[in-house]
Parts: structure tokens; C-alpha cells; sequence
């Protein structure tokens, strides 16, 4: 009786275990490749607007003030849209609970920063002294209390051979990478 009542223990634990196995045992759902797509997707239009904006002459100060802005609103725009959309997706799983927070935190304050430095970048001069006015102007919009947090959700995910495949498998990630910008 009490052989069989050990065997019976043991083999619920065993079902028990597989039941709660970890989100890695498992393939990857396609919500879970929409959520990697759209963390990295997120952050492509205004890594695309910067580089349009760094390949402007200074010496041009009504085209710098043009991609400027072209920045602001690429990134207001496409912040918000990936955070509503993460925020409409969910967790991609119970362990990476904290990482979606921790994002759609960064995504949310990122998209209202750039979102309250539009008029006051807007009004600003188109002069010499124009980045360093709109620079001062991001910096005193900033409602990031975090910025680390991007990185360090890059490096959870990169620890998890799941989401390391899942990102080198996306193709909005691939941009990213190839952007150097990750």
C-alpha cells in the first residue's frame, strides 16, 4: 500500500511538473512572435527618422529642424502604437510578466516625451543654434524614468534561447540589429 501510495505521489508530482514546465520547454505561439516583432517594431521608425536626421548638413538649418521633427513624431507615433498593441497582446509568458511591464512602461513614457516636445521644438528657430535648443527640449520633456530598462529588456530576452531565436527570427529585430542599434 505504501509502495503504491510513493508511486502514485511521484507520478502526479511528474504530471504536475510537466503541466507548470517553464514557457522555454515550448514552441513559440504566434502571439508570442507577433509580441517580439512588435517590441522591436516599435523602435524602427525612429531609428530610421534618426538616421535621416543625422545625414542632414548642419549647415542646412530648415532641413535639420524638418528631420527633427520628422523624429519627433516617428517615434511619438510608432511608441504608442507599440505599446497599445504589446498592451492588447499581453505577456508573452507568465516569466516574462515583469519584462512586458517594465516595456510597455518605457513605450508609453518614450511616446508622451516625444509627443510634449512636438510644439516646443515646432517653435524653435530653424538656426545655428537649433539641435542643441530641441536637444534641451527633449531633455526637459523626458518622462522616461528609466532608460535602462530597453537595454535590459534586450538582454532578458537574449538569455532566453527562445527569444534569442524568436529575435533573430523577426525580421522587424533584424532591422534593428542591422541598424546598430541594438
Amino acid at each position: 500500500m505504501r509502495t503504491r501510495l510513493i508511486a502514485a505521489a511521484l507520478a502526479g508530482t511528474a504530471v504536475l511538473a510537466g503541466a507548470c514546465g517553464s514557457d522555454e520547454d515550448k514552441p513559440l505561439t504566434e502571439a508570442q512572435g507577433r509580441w517580439v516583432d512588435t517590441f522591436c517594431g516599435g523602435l524602427l521608425p525612429g531609428i530610421k527618422a534618426g538616421r535621416e536626421l543625422q545625414a542632414q548638413d548642419p549647415a542646412n538649418p530648415a532641413a535639420v529642424k524638418a528631420a527633427y521633427l520628422e523624429l519627433i513624431a516617428e517615434n511619438a507615433t510608432a511608441l504608442a502604437a507599440a505599446e497599445k498593441q504589446l498592451g492588447e497582446l499581453g505577456p508573452p509568458s507568465d516569466e516574462l510578466k515583469t519584462v512586458h511591464e517594465r516595456l510597455t512602461k518605457y513605450f508609453s513614457e518614450s511616446a508622451r516625451s516625444y509627443e510634449a516636445a512636438k510644439a516646443p521644438v515646432t517653435a524653435l528657430e530653424p538656426n545655428a543654434r537649433f539641435w542643441e535648443g530641441a536637444e534641451k527640449v527633449l531633455a526637459d520633456t523626458s518622462q522616461v524614468s528609466s532608460p535602462e530598462e530597453l537595454r535590459a529588456t534586450f538582454d532578458t530576452l537574449e538569455k532566453s534561447p527562445k527569444y534569442s531565436a524568436a529575435i533573430s527570427k523577426s525580421a522587424p529585430c533584424g532591422e534593428l540589429k542591422n541598424s546598430g542599434q541594438r
